[in-house]
């Protein structure tokens, strides 16, 4: 990612100061970094360049690192989670000449820009983890008034009714869901024995959600079920019921946490505040706005309830999810 944008700046930095005559014959005492002829460039003017050109943005992202660098727990920590989290994601991807063709394909930059991606993550995740309400009281009202409990389901895809009372009949006459999904469905699913990872409301069609919500655990849904793919055989694995807090604590606390990450407000709100806190100066007048919309999120009253908040899909089991089978 970084090497694209260095392209790109290189390409506006040239058009920007021609159209600007930002070039010109200095006197030899000038800090000179570059000469072409008798034609120097300083470093005033190579820094009025590209302030020009994303002078707000680099401060920015600089006063952030650096803010989350000051109040992260244990800086040293989350960066060697970073790197630990990188090397499993190495592994997992067969090497690093795999996992560098995937980080080229995603436009990450090289292994060592995006492990530094992981690290600030990690560091910002500490920073506002730091200031959520974590008492008995705010889980409580996030169980009553916002979580909503995953759902699982393995599933058979076919194009016909016909087809998918076929596979019922063949289920009822005692053949394996995961044999006969492996068989004869078309969803990419199929290899996996038609296996779905966990989902949120909001993330099936709503006709497949529904007959998951309906159904009952261990069981399939005794009727085909028909969306816009096709017709779906469904065994419920875990039907979304809301059990006791106390049994899914852990669950509920994490999805709450998740949900503060993923609102914007409470997360840069708390960068905010912390920015003011460190009492930032910025000198140079062209820049002085360069986080103003972060501190004045920060001078916000803390929204105190969690009942308008919607709990974030986590991205893995968005991908577990067949396209099949999802909006």
């Amino acid at each position: 990612m970084k090497k694209t944008l260095l392209k790109l700046s290189t390409v506006a930095l040239a058009s920007a100061t021609l159209l600007t005559g930002g070039i010109g014959v200095v006197s030899a005492q000038d800090d000179v970094i570059a000469e072409i002829g008798e034609t120097q460039i300083t470093k005033d003017q190579l820094y009025e360049s590209m302030k020009n050109l994303s002078g707000e943005v680099t401060l920015r992202t600089m006063i952030l690192e650096e803010v989350l660098k000051q109040n992260a727990e244990d800086p040293d920590a989350l960066q060697k989670a970073a790197e630990e989290e990188v090397q499993q994601q190495i592994e997992e991807a067969g090497g690093e000449e795999a996992f560098n063709q995937l980080l080229s394909y995603q436009q990450l930059g090289s292994v060592e820009e995006y492990t530094y991606q992981i690290f600030i993550r990690n560091m910002f995740q500490n920073v506002v983890e730091q200031e959520i309400d974590m008492s008995d009281e705010a889980i409580q009202q996030y169980y009553d008034e916002s979580y909503q409990p995953a759902m699982e389901a393995q599933h058979i895809l076919v194009d016909t009714e016909e087809e998918a009372q076929e596979v019922l009949d063949r289920l009822e006459a005692g053949e394996e869901f995961d044999a006969v999904a492996q068989e004869v469905s078309k969803d990419s699913t199929a290899s996996n024995g038609g296996l779905l990872g966990e989902f949120l409301p909001g993330q099936m069609v709503p006709e497949f959600e529904e007959a998951v919500k309906n159904g009952t655990n261990g069981e399939v849904v005794p009727e085909p079920v028909k969306t816009e793919h096709g017709f779906h055989v469904i065994k419920v694995l875990n039907n979304g019921e809301k059990k006791p807090l106390d049994e899914v604590k852990d669950e509920v606390t994490e999805q709450y946490k998740v949900s503060k990450f993923a609102d914007s407000t409470f997360a840069y709100g708390v960068i905010g505040r912390l920015i003011e806190d460190a009492g930032l100066k910025i000198n140079d007048a062209d820049l002085e706005n360069a986080v103003t919309d972060l501190v004045e999120l920060g001078q916000e009253p803390v929204e105190e309830s969690t009942a308008s908040e919607e709990p974030a899909a986590e991205e893995e089991n968005a991908e577990a999810s067949s396209e099949s089978a999802a909006e």
